[in-house]
């Protein structure tokens, strides 16, 4: 009995399994197939041998005949037969021959492309290329056999001629001759201007307006022209629509009566522009009444013109009375119940000096703005006087002063017997003018300085006094009535006194201690 070995103490041997994925033998097999396929490409060019030149393929071209496009008429579209009959060489050939035979191939153009001739322009022949012998041993090839010429088989379109239709005779109209001596027609012309009408009225020589004539109605702006002049009769009422007005660069006299006075009248609303004399113009109105006028804020004005009103009533306007330059004469007239957006009630200014007088009128009950006075005359000029003649006005203030004087130069006359009623102020006079004794010089004497309304100040609201006057430069208003017998309030100098006060350079003692007769009461 065989002795029992032990177990060996070496561990198996374990032989590695090669695992090749899917895509690894695909990766291989191409590798595979590419290198047999350059192997190949090596031991066997495609013109390395003769049998491989003679299986290849001599190309040859294919003569054509080029088609011929007979020309047509202009404009006709050229068409391009087809051809339909072409002869191919017979298939019936193997297409393989032995191989022990020489093969000869012979192809024809793939493609035929024809060739437009125009006219009788001759068609090009190519060349027929032939194969080149590249060795000997090798046979000439037999004559390429030539392309059969395409015939074209469809004739061309015919033209189709336009077909005119017979013209239909229409009957002859016989003209009638003109008589030799028949002129002819004249040429028709372009008509002559025509001047175009003016957008105003003139009014240009002496005219008259007569009561027989009343009412007058303006039917656009009126001017009455420079060297004419326009009377109007008493009783004539002229009417003047919404937005006119009546220039004057010449005469308006418009002379009425105490019991027929001339009327310038409108509509209340929307109202007409006004009266305005220009640069060397006269008007004067006597026993007039304007209402219903003042659209732009002024009703009567006179620009470097004369302006005279005498007993008119100027009432129920949108506007002022505005004068400047000449001069300007009020007398014995009311202006009451006027809108004034703007200025005085009647606005005077001189520019080169000149003269004002204001006798026996009533301007108030007026709605004014803020601090407008009634009467304001101002001086522009330093070398030049203005002449005041201001007597037995009632001037009743509102919220302003009842008489402004404003002045750069000289004032010279007399303010008497003047009714200076109610407002802010009574008198107010500004200036330029360095204090001089003696001017200003005027006379302001009789007047009655009343009811204005305090200052806030305590001992002004306690006593109910107002101011009477001010000035910027000394001015003598001796012998005036301040509305009390006890005169006017000064702190300084007459503490005692209960009447409106003077300003610090107003001289007042000696004072009235009663009203003036002669002054107007409201």
């Amino acid at each position: 009995m065989d002795p029992v070995e032990p177990p060996s103490n070496k561990s198996p041997v374990r032989v590695p399994i090669l695992r090749i994925s899917r895509d690894t033998a695909i990766l291989l097999a191409s590798l595979i197939f590419l290198a047999c396929a350059i192997l190949l490409a090596v031991l066997f060019p495609p013109s390395g041998g003769e049998p491989a030149r003679a299986l290849t393929p001599v190309a040859t071209v294919a003569q054509v005949t080029g088609v011929v496009v007979e020309p047509t008429e202009p404009g006709s579209s050229v068409s391009t037969p087809l051809p339909t009959d072409v002869t191919l060489p017979s298939t019936d050939l193997q297409p393989y021959p032995p191989p022990a035979a020489t093969l000869l191939v012979t192809a024809f153009s793939p493609t035929l492309e024809p060739t437009l001739a125009i006219a009788s322009s001759p068609t090009p022949e190519l060349p027929i290329p032939t194969v080149a012998s590249e060795g000997a041993g090798i046979a000439p090839t037999a004559p390429l056999a030539q392309a059969p010429t395409l015939e074209p088989t469809l004739p061309p379109p015919p033209v189709v001629q336009p077909t005119l239709e017979p013209p239909v005779p229409t009957q002859l109209v016989e003209s009638q001759p003109l008589p030799p001596t028949q002129p002819p027609a004249p040429r028709p012309t372009r008509p002559l201007p025509t001047a175009t009408p003016l957008p105003i009225d003139i009014i240009r020589t002496t005219t008259y307006w007569t009561l027989a004539q009343s009412p007058i109605t303006l039917r656009r702006d009126t001017l009455v022209a420079s060297g004419a002049a326009l009377i109007i009769e008493p009783g004539v009422e002229v009417r003047i629509p919404p937005g006119i007005a009546l220039y004057v660069d010449g005469r308006l006299y418009a002379l009425g009566q105490a019991d027929r006075p001339v009327r310038f009248t409108g509509a209340s609303l929307p109202r007409w522009e006004g009266i305005f004399g220009r640069p060397g113009s006269d008007i004067v109105l006597e026993h007039v009444e304007v209402r219903g006028g003042g659209a732009g804020g002024t009703v009567l004005a006179s620009d470097r013109g004369g302006l005279t009103i005498r007993s008119s009533r100027i009432v129920d306007n949108g506007g002022h009375v505005r004068v400047s330059g000449r001069g300007f004469e009020l007398r014995d007239s009311e202006i009451t119940g006027n809108d004034l957006p703007y200025g005085a009630a009647v606005e005077i200014v001189y520019e080169s000096g000149g003269t004002a007088t204001l006798i026996g009128n009533r301007i108030g009950g007026n709605r004014m703005a803020f601090g407008s006075p009634n009467v304001r005359i101002t001086n522009l000029s330093p070398n030049d006087t203005v002449i005041l003649d201001i007597q037995r006005n009632l001037l009743v203030g509102q919220d302003g002063p009842n008489l402004t004087l404003e002045t750069n130069g000289l004032l010279q006359g007399s303010i008497v017997c003047n009714g200076l009623i109610g407002g802010l102020n009574g008198l107010s006079l500004l200036s330029t003018l360095p204090q001089t004794p003696g001017l200003p010089q005027l006379t302001i004497r009789n007047n009655a300085i009343e009811e204005h309304t305090p200052p806030i100040i305590p001992i002004y609201l306690q006593r109910g006094i107002g101011r009477g006057a001010t000035s910027d430069v000394a001015i003598d208003m001796r012998g005036n009535w301040w509305g009390a017998a006890e005169g006017p309030y000064e702190p300084d100098r007459h503490a005692d006194g209960r009447g409106d006060a003077p300003g610090d350079l107003v001289l007042f003692d000696p004072w009235l201690t009663e009203r003036p007769p002669c002054a107007p009461a409201q």
